[in-house]
């Protein structure tokens, strides 16, 4: 068996050697003969008859030894793969165009691969990830779901008395206020349970994770570091572990260090983890919980196991405690999924479908290119034919040609493709990197390098086979055509017309899924804000409540700042509120009218939360519908005042003036006195959303966190070291989370959806594009091949304005058929675009209508240069055309 190995390698890459060995022995068994059949008394002439036909053809017997090799199959693609690239080479423009041409569609579609191998199909950098489960709150009666838990004495309930999960771990996102060593910061991260980096399988790099004593009421304050935050505060200090380091003005002792590639993506771009060390009342409290949960399930378990337990559990716990338990129980939810949904999954999908139309549109381009090669060799494939070429034959051959050329816009494809993820990656912002599950490993590994080469070779397959079979054609057919200088048999004709009404079918499909997408992005920026934000620069900071432990305190710090604020110069107006638009800060109370209380605490419903001092609302210019601002009189120790926004006003009392009725909240079940109300605003999303929200005076309610919001009359951002320096000069510990204009963090907000639309706009400009070119290559070869029909027509008297409208209607009829078969096919392609869209429906008349009408603009644009060169055919050079 090694002995054919090795002959099979030696004709391979020796085969000039190998032929020598084979010819020289055939004629010493040749030679034998002769001389044989002389040894018996022939005469050497008849002698040498005899052996001729005993050994029959030389080059027959040298083919038999070659099959018997088992490399004849490998000799002839090679073959045929030298001969593709020579003949690939004979014809620059058309391999360049055609390359170029798969290089921007296989490209689009690495891209985003790239983006789905790293969020979707790549599992989660944890160990096992399939067994690590989120917990969400359910109301089996009101139907809602919610991230996080509803009842922290539930849940440690159900972990204990479960039996489906190896660990459960609960955590909690927070900043931290970190103080000495350096300049006050803000850093994210989070109160966790001691086994919550266990459940996770993370291992620290240096030190050691939590442990359960630490993680008591009164224990030693530790923290454990993200190596970021290691090496940006503490120059990586190898020696860190021990050391003491000031969180929220206490020390507290560093244990560990967690590695920069750990991260939890639910909780965000976190550096700073402390033990949660829950107290006894809040492991009592069965009305609320601020804290959310995961599970790693025990080995063979699956999720709908540990769900229907839970069900079970939270059943049992129903009965035990009716007045809080009551409909309520907890999903089991795959880790991944929850995460996938996050991270904009279904957005990738839409792109990757989007990107798939647009390669066909390419590889449907490259096809009619290649027909319309093929026919120009004709009497190429006729003349093979004739000299003993068999069909399947030049099958081979033109398929090999068609799958190096794919292969060649493969590999530049990949280039391409690279270049895409690049931009897309500039397109993110850097704070929120950290949210997104695998962000760093966003690149062309193997998987997508095998997924870009396998699509280029599966499209050269699929898209070459109309092209080689239809040129493999009999030699009697194939002489007569290219004798009579024909453009192609009329199948080929049909072919290549099918192709670009495809090609358009697909081009106004491609760019009413964009169009949608952009306009719906555009009616989103433009909506109103009900505020105004520009120039505005806003401060955001959290105070320590070990260093503010008085309302005084926070009463003082927020006065004295705003009255640093409004000393500055250019500043027009200045506010403070507990929490922002687009801020990182906020909070909900349940809400309910003071005269018109429920039967059922759960009857309550929710509203935003926020604290602001009597001049926010000029500061933001938020308008005022009824009633009064806040003012002076709004003070410590007078009655609680607020104001709603319009949702909440409908809502509690609808057709009804809300001023002066009586709004009871939170949880100590507060009564204010209703004194004015204000529009809807946007809050956290560009997307305008009827969410209720009330405000209440922060000198009455002093807040903890605050946002300074500054107007001034011309541009703010040059006021951000300005801004800083007066908080500092209050509290010059204090850190500062960011100092941003209030048009910045708008932005930020909306990244995704941002990014989305500049994809939409390339991907449509681009399905354009092709489709145009598309159309403009076959009816420019067409031109081209029926040049003597045309100098007849205008030997004839055909004139050129008519000979310009044959062509253009000839290719506006491909256009037309395509337009309406993209339109159809739109109608319900669609529909799931229906959970992206804002202001726009999938049906939209208006892109209906208007994206036709510009492809078929576009369409008789590309026809018309090919029309221009028709009109000017002369008919005598024409009729000498060959």
């Amino acid at each position: 068996m090694l002995d054919d190995v090795l002959l099979r390698l030696r004709s391979l890459f020796r085969r000039k050697k190998v032929e020598a060995e084979l010819d020289d022995e055939l004629r010493f068994h040749f030679a034998q003969q002769v001389a044989k059949f002389i040894h018996s008394g022939l005469p050497p002439q008849e002698a040498k008859r005899l052996a001729r036909l005993e050994f029959g053809g030389m080059e027959q017997l040298k083919e038999e030894h070659r099959d018997a090799r088992g490399v004849t199959f490998i000799e002839t693609l090679l073959q045929d793969i030298c001969y593709g690239l020579r003949m690939l080479a004979k014809s620059p423009g058309f391999t360049v165009v055609a390359a170029l041409t798969l290089t921007l569609g296989i490209g689009a579609n690495t891209a985003i691969f790239s983006y789905i191998n790293a969020f979707i199909i790549k599992p989660l950098p944890y160990p096992q990830s399939e067994r690590l489960m989120i917990f969400e709150s359910h109301d089996t009666k009101k139907g809602w779901t919610r991230e996080g838990l509803t009842s922290t004495a539930s849940f440690l309930d159900f972990q204990k008395q479960n039996t489906s999960f190896e660990q459960t771990a609960l955590w909690r996102g927070l900043s931290f206020n970190l103080t000495g060593g350096g300049a006050p910061a803000l850093v994210e991260g989070g109160r966790v349970s001691w086994n919550y980096f266990d459940a996770l399988g993370v291992k620290p790099m240096l030190g050691q994770t939590f442990t359960p004593d630490e993680d008591q009421p009164g224990a030693g304050h530790v923290a454990i570091l993200g190596q970021g935050l290691w090496q940006s505060r503490f120059a990586g200090d190898g020696k860190i572990i021990g050391r003491t380091i000031t969180v929220e003005g206490e020390p507290y002792t560093v244990v560990g260090v967690l590695p920069g590639t750990f991260q939890f993506m639910l909780m965000g771009v976190a550096n700073l983890w402390t033990p949660l060390a829950l107290s006894d009342e809040e492991r009592a409290d069965r009305a609320r919980s601020r804290l959310s949960a995961f599970g790693r399930l025990k080995p063979g378990v699956t999720p709908e196991q540990a769900g229907a337990e839970s069900a079970a559990i939270f059943g049992r716990l129903e009965k035990q405690f009716p007045e809080t338990n009551t409909d309520l129980t907890l999903l089991v939810s795959s880790m991944t999924n929850e995460i996938r949904r996050k991270e904009g999954a279904p957005e990738l999908l839409i792109c990757f479908v989007i990107v798939g139309l647009i390669l066909l549109i390419a590889c449907a381009n490259v096809a009619n290119l290649m027909l319309a090669r093929a026919t120009n060799r004709t009497r190429e494939f006729a003349v093979r034919g004739a000299l003993g070429a068999t069909r399947d034959r030049l099958v081979r051959l033109l398929l090999t040609e068609s799958l190096l050329l794919f292969f060649l816009g493969g590999v530049a494809g990949a280039l391409f493709g690279l270049w895409g993820v690049r931009w897309i990656e500039s397109e993110i912002p850097g704070h929120i990197r950290g949210y997104i599950v695998n962000y760093g490993h966003v690149d062309l590994d193997f998987t997508t390098l095998g997924f870009t080469l396998g699509i280029a070779l599966l499209c050269g397959l699929v898209f070459g086979l109309a092209p080689a079979y239809e040129h493999s054609l009999d030699v009697n057919r194939a002489l007569k055509e290219a004798s009579g200088h024909a453009s192609g048999s009329q199948r080929s004709v049909r072919l290549r017309r099918r192709f670009v009404a495809a090609e358009c079918a697909l081009a106004v499909l491609v760019l009413i899924s964009t169009t949608l997408l952009v306009k719906s992005f555009i009616i989103t920026v433009r909506s109103s804000h009900r505020y105004n934000p520009a120039n505005v620069m806003v401060a955001q900071l959290a105070l320590p409540k070990t260093k503010y432990t008085e309302e005084s305190r926070l009463r003082n710090f927020s006065e004295e700042v705003l009255a640093r604020l409004h000393g500055l110069p250019q500043v027009a107006s200045v506010g403070a509120a507990s929490s922002v638009p687009f801020g990182g800060f906020g909070a909900s109370v349940v809400v309910e009218a003071a005269e018109k209380p429920v039967s059922q605490p759960r009857e309550r419903f929710g509203a935003r939360f926020t604290a602001v001092s009597s001049d926010y609302f000029s500061a933001m210019q938020i308008g005022l519908v009824k009633g009064r601002v806040f003012t002076s009189a709004d003070a410590q120790g007078s009655s609680p005042s607020a104001i709603i926004n319009e949702t909440l006003a409908r809502q509690l009392w609808p057709n009804e003036d809300p001023i002066g009725h009586q709004l009871r909240f939170g949880e100590q079940r507060t009564v204010c006195t209703i004194v004015g109300m204000v529009r809807n605003i946007k809050m956290y999303q560009l997307r305008p959303r009827p969410d209720r929200q009330m405000y209440v005076p922060l000198a009455q309610f002093p807040s903890a966190t605050l946002g300074f919001v500054v107007r001034t009359a011309g541009n703010s951002t040059t006021m951000a070291t300005a801004i800083r320096d007066s908080i500092w000069a209050v509290d010059r510990d204090q850190p500062i989370s960011s100092v941003e204009p209030l048009e910045t963090l708008m932005t930020v907000v909306d990244t995704g959806n941002r990014v989305l639309a500049k994809m939409m706009v390339f991907f449509g400009a681009l399905a354009m594009f092709l489709g145009a070119i598309g159309i403009y290559g076959v009816m420019s070869h067409l031109v081209s091949q029926r040049t003597r029909e045309i100098g007849i027509r205008t030997a004839l008297g055909a004139s050129p304005p008519q000979v310009m409208a044959l062509v253009i209607g000839q290719g506006l009829k491909l256009a037309l058929i395509g337009v309406a078969v993209g339109v159809v096919s739109a109608l319900a392609a669609t529909r799931p675009l229906a959970m992206l869209l804002y202001g726009v429906t999938p049906s939209d008349p208006l892109t209906f209508i208007v994206v036709p009408i510009v492809f078929v603009a576009v369409a008789a644009a590309a026809c018309s240069v090919p029309a221009r060169r028709a009109m000017r055919v002369d008919p005598i050079v024409a009729l000498r055309y060959e």
